[in-house]
């Protein structure tokens, strides 16, 4: 009889490509991916993937085996998440992914408060711009930038993202304030998001004012920005909820800033009863909900 475990294994290969990329998602190491692996297929007596330089490919064998393990994998999910939806203690793991800045600037900061009132439940907080799988439990509750179109999910609406642009005190006395911001940064630093599709609204906004200016740096990290303008390096977009709170920080006025970042909250439908689940939720509705 086949070990769902072992399978497990298979289909995190399969989607993974590699040993290395199956281990990191399944939390565990290489050699044990590879171990599982070679114990499935001398059970059912054929080779599943072929070892190549690209990468492990299915054989034929490994074809017709997908789809039945996906079938037995949807099983064992929905069976999880049911015992999950059902549990009404108040303990346990709740595993949480959000955007690093979220993570860092929002979250992390009144995570003291939660535990005070929920001292048994754990969060397992992955910050990632990565979209989980919540069918497979690759976590809990999920926050996102883009409106989630999973099916069987429950979403909500917890809160709109201004951005502005900022600057340190230490930079503004040094290079001044721009004098019409809205029009021109021309003589001073920028710094940008990543060329990127995701940050294609904000690069957008902040190339058309910058007649000249240079830029200084650019990164996929909100909070890498973030630390980067208050240290002086250059003028940015950052979230006004957290750098307006910011002694360090000041605000450069202009006439009108980025399309708002709308923040998403996602969680299985089955779940949506568990009591730990239930206190993160509410606690996260506190903590970044505006709307």
């Amino acid at each position: 009889m086949l070990d769902w475990d072992d399978l497990r294994y298979f289909l995190a290969v399969r989607r993974g490509g590699t040993l290395m990329t199956a281990a990191t998602t399944l939390g565990i190491n290489a050699t044990t991916v590879g171990r599982r692996l070679s114990a499935l297929e001398e059970r059912v007596g054929a080779r599943l993937f072929d070892r190549t330089s690209a990468g492990y490919q299915l054989t034929p064998a490994g074809r017709d085996l997908v789809a039945r393990a996906e079938r037995m994998e949807a099983e064992a999910l929905a069976l999880e998440r049911d015992v999950a939806g059902a549990d009404q203690r108040l303990e346990g793991q709740v595993r949480v992914s959000a955007t690093e800045m979220l993570a860092t600037r929002f979250i992390a900061p009144q995570l003291q408060r939660f535990h005070e009132r929920h001292p048994a439940i754990t969060i397992d907080l992955n910050c990632s711009n990565r979209s989980v799988n919540l069918g497979r439990r690759e976590a809990d509750v999920a926050l996102r930038l883009a409106r989630p179109r999973e099916e069987a999910v429950v979403i909500r609406r917890l809160a709109s993202i201004e951005l502005s642009l900022y600057a340190s005190v230490l930079y503004l006395e040094q290079y001044g304030r721009p004098r019409n911001a809205e029009q021109s940064l021309d003589g001073h630093r920028a710094i940008l998001f990543a060329d990127s599709r995701a940050f294609a609204v904000e690069n957008d906004w902040i190339l058309a004012r910058l007649d000249g200016a240079s830029i200084v740096m650019r990164s996929d990290s909100v909070s890498s920005i973030y630390s980067a303008t208050a240290a002086g390096i250059g003028i940015a977009l950052l979230p006004r909820a957290v750098a307006d709170q910011d002694p360090a920080l000041v605000r450069i006025d202009t006439e009108t800033t980025p399309e708002p970042r709308v923040v998403w909250q996602a969680v299985h439908q089955d779940l949506m009863k568990a009591a730990r689940i239930r206190a993160v939720l509410d606690f996260l509705g506190e903590v970044i909900g505006s709307d």
